[in-house]
């Protein structure tokens, strides 16, 4: 019960963190929209792929090894700050050569992906901001190892996508739309480590003097360097079908299919909140050997995300064309790859977290296995798909790998661990969102009557009510009860 309580409790901000972070991000995407145009989106989308793959590179799984070792100490504070320090020191030294490289094939990569001189100008500049984009990962992480996930929270999901935000519309209004695509990241990010910084002073105790002579702990690194390949596989596939587009047509296309990927990722943000602040204890749990309490948390907290994650989708999937027409009316045309990746991001938060299993029961060579098939299984269905079908090939191919890598790692997790997260609990927000579903979808006539955002509106709260109505009937788990009079102990009064 202790480390459900925990988990409601810290994910309750992480999630909140994570929905204003998306939230910032698709209201970025759909300023760069209205300001700028598909052009000027399509570019910002490929130069952000681009940095995103060379961050996983620097970061070389350091991230993910520094929560689970420094947990794995905490009688040890010295040990722990060391390990902090480490990780600190040698992501940053692994960014320099990153970010050379990302600056000297510029160039060509602007030519590979059709962007001329603006996606070169702009992948220089955001080739820049790569060792503060490290930092921050790995400092995030490294607090939260500490229990304190707020400050990777503010830095990553506030202070840098609102940072780019307010930068790009004043630099935009008062200096011009390329300056504003140019320097707005690379500011927001420089800001966003500056702050981490302080914070991690302040929790860890490091100071820049240890961290300029840490030393490398060989342990770790040998835990990381797996972790790297499968985050890396893991990145060029989330953002493949955005570099295979930019390949096959043009940063136009990416730009039109942006909005849709990024609408239908705002889901995504339910998943990495509770898988967050639930990896450490997953890792906890397996060391000590306490399998039976970790398939039940892990049941608990599958459900969870599944069980917040469905009105979003729901309210997605009925009303695409409402969506997309935020963002003005050429973006409509992605109504179907809308649809699609919604299935898709919907499938992948349902059976993310036998992942996060994985990987903090050790196996990270198994992750790295299945998110390499996972990439390669990608890379041919988009070479079938897109020339086909455009940006709905992309959408297809990507529902495809995510729904065959959920198949495989619940296989994975039941044979080599003997545990799974199904129950019967787990269909009663399936239900609960078949229904609000179907509400919806009978009253969407009314509300096509009214403008976009009106629309959107009423339909959400539609849909939100029905949900938590039926969520309501069909009565939640003892769990959950348990949990909501700890978090709110004077209901029990």
């Amino acid at each position: 019960m202790k480390q459900q309580v925990t988990i409601a409790r810290e994910a309750g901000f992480s999630f909140a963190g994570f929905v204003a972070g998306q939230g910032i991000r698709f209201f970025f995407n759909l300023v760069v929209a209205k300001l700028m145009g598909a052009e000027y989106l399509g570019v910002y989308a490929l130069s952000l792929a681009v940095l995103q793959v060379a961050e996983v590179l620097a970061v070389s799984g350091l991230d993910l090894g520094v929560l689970r070792f420094v947990n794995m100490q905490e009688a040890r504070s010295r040990k722990r700050s060391e390990l902090v320090a480490s990780a600190l020191k040698v992501s940053l030294l692994y960014s320099l050569p990153v970010t050379f490289v990302l600056l000297i094939f510029s160039g060509f990569l602007a030519d590979v992906l059709n962007g001329g001189n603006l996606l070169y100008l702009t992948l220089v500049c955001y080739a820049c901001s790569v060792p503060f984009h490290v930092l921050v990962a790995v400092g995030g992480h490294a607090v939260q190892a500490y229990g304190k996930l707020r400050p990777k929270i503010i830095a990553g999901q506030i202070l840098v996508p609102g940072g780019m935000l307010l930068l790009t519309v004043l630099i935009s209004l008062f200096v011009g739309d390329a300056p504003a695509l140019l320097f707005s990241l690379p500011l927001s990010a420089f800001a966003g480590f500056a702050w981490l910084w302080i914070q991690l002073r302040r929790i860890t105790g490091i100071s820049a003097e240890e961290l300029l002579h840490a030393g490398a702990d060989k342990e770790m690194l040998r835990y990381a360097r797996p972790l790297m390949f499968v985050a890396l596989a893991g990145m060029v596939s989330h953002w493949l079908d955005i570099l295979m587009l930019g390949w096959y047509t043009g940063p136009e296309t990416v730009g039109l299919y942006q909005p849709a990927a990024r609408t239908a990722g705002l889901m995504r943000s339910v998943l990495l909140a509770f898988a967050g602040i639930a990896a450490p204890l997953f890792a906890g749990m397996h060391s000590r050997g306490e399998m039976r309490e970790l398939e039940k948390l892990f049941k608990v907290v599958s459900r969870w995300v599944v069980m917040v994650s469905m009105p979003l989708a729901v309210l997605l999937l009925v009303m695409p064309e409402t969506v997309l027409l935020l963002f003005g009316d050429a973006f409509v045309v992605a109504e179907p790859v809308l649809v699609i990746l919604v299935f898709a991001v919907l499938v992948q938060s349902g059976f993310g977290l036998y992942d996060t299993v994985l990987q903090m029961a050790g196996y990270s060579r198994v992750c790295f296995v299945n998110n390499l098939a996972g990439l390669a299984v990608h890379i041919v269905l988009n070479m079938l798909l897109i020339p086909e079908f455009g940006m709905n090939g992309a959408a297809m191919a990507l529902a495809a790998v995510y729904c065959l890598l959920a198949a495989v790692r619940v296989v994975e997790v039941r044979t080599l661990l003997g545990i799974h997260a199904f129950s019967i609990p787990l269909f009663k927000p399936l239900a609960a969102g078949v229904i609000s579903g179907i509400v919806l979808a009978a009253a969407s006539p009314v509300f096509e009557m009214l403008q976009a955002p009106l629309s959107l509106a009423g339909g959400a709260l539609l849909v939100f009510a029905v949900y938590l109505l039926f969520i309501r009937v069909m009565q939640l788990e003892q769990e959950e009860l348990d949990v909501i009079l700890e978090l709110f102990a004077f209901v029990k009064k």
